[in-house]
């Protein structure tokens, strides 16, 4: 039996569609300018943080205790209570149950065809389940393994050496890492030694040094390459 080890945000769960309310949520309440500009410097020092992350160089607790703080002061924001931010955006994010569109379908076709299918996620463990809950595609999942629970973030292999661990009857060689993140999802799968399949629905250029399996550049086309195959 195949498995498919899928990551969730912005693969099968539309993670930006809820940053976006968040933020819009948060600038309102906290009296920063919601403007395109405003929005770039907060996606530039997130981005930078998760990129730091993924390198080992801070753990999730330091980069959720900064995050605002480090957004606040890029923008000169004065008097900026960032952990209260950092606290109502959480709280936002728990409540962004937003699907890609053809998720759930994908996932039931997959399941009908056979697949053993798993959720592997970087991400706060309340969060994750809270949006695996109401999207409706928690049952969808033979299993759920979540960063802040297993202590590692993709693309650590001990995140995925806590998923064989947990899955003792998977084989290495047959089993498929998916996700949109190159650097977390494309790269752990890859310096594992799974076969991956890049979920590239953002039509990024790829300007690393990683070859994925496939690439696709939404669920279709994803269903399409496990479906058919």
């Amino acid at each position: 039996m195949t498995t498919l080890i899928f990551d969730l945000d912005d693969t099968l769960l539309d993670f930006t569609a809820s940053e976006e309310k968040g933020l819009t949520g948060v600038f309102a309440d906290f009296g920063i300018p919601d403007n395109a500009d405003t929005r770039a410097t907060y996606k530039r020092v997130n981005s930078g943080l998760w990129a730091a992350l993924e390198r080992g160089e801070l753990t999730r607790a330091q980069l959720l205790d900064v995050r605002f703080a480090r957004f606040g002061a890029a923008i000169a924001k004065q008097d900026f209570d960032a952990h209260a931010a950092e606290k109502e955006y959480r709280n936002f994010l728990n409540n962004g149950f937003d699907r890609v569109p053809g998720a759930k379908t994908l996932l039931t076709n997959l399941q009908q065809r056979g697949y053993r299918i798993l959720a592997g996620t970087n991400g706060n463990a309340a969060t994750q389940h809270n949006r695996l809950l109401h999207s409706h595609l928690g049952p969808l999942f033979d299993g759920v393994y979540i960063s802040e629970e297993i202590g590692y973030d993709k693309p650590d292999p001990r995140f995925f050496d806590a998923i064989f661990a947990a899955e003792p009857h998977i084989d290495r060689n047959d089993t498929i890492m998916i996700g949109d993140g190159l650097n977390s999802d494309i790269r752990g799968g890859v310096d594992y030694h799974l076969p991956t399949i890049w979920v590239n629905r953002k039509h990024q250029v790829n300007k690393t040094e990683l070859h994925p399996t496939h690439t696709v550049t939404d669920l279709q086309q994803l269903s399409d390459l496990l479906l058919n195959a």
